[in-house]
């Protein structure tokens, strides 16, 4: 990596580690990838007017580890959660939102 990113990269790969939990993520009917992500669960969705109108659960994830889309299912502990949408990609970390 010869852009000036690898030390953005490698903090990032230490904070999954030392913050993250294990998980895996499937595309379809594709074999299910391990994964370490990071929750955020309750975050504030807000409204034009600044209330809040309900929570979300995000997930980063190391894009490096793997690229979720749409549709793609998240299990952590058995529990299985599919990917909403992708709230941020910033190159390194991809921030998805999980649908419930």
């Amino acid at each position: 990596m010869t852009d000036g990113r690898a030390p953005f990269v490698d903090a990032h790969a230490s904070l999954m580690d030392a913050l993250g939990t294990d998980a895996t993520l499937q595309r379809g009917s594709g074999p299910a990838v391990p994964v370490r992500v990071v929750v955020h669960d309750g975050v504030a969705r807000v409204g034009d007017y600044g209330q809040v109108i309900g929570r979300k659960t995000l997930v980063d994830v190391l894009r490096s580890q793997w690229q979720p889309r749409r549709g793609d299912v998240l299990t952590i502990d058995g529990a299985a959660r599919p990917v909403e949408a992708i709230e941020q990609d910033d190159g390194i970390v991809v921030t998805a939102v999980l649908h419930g």
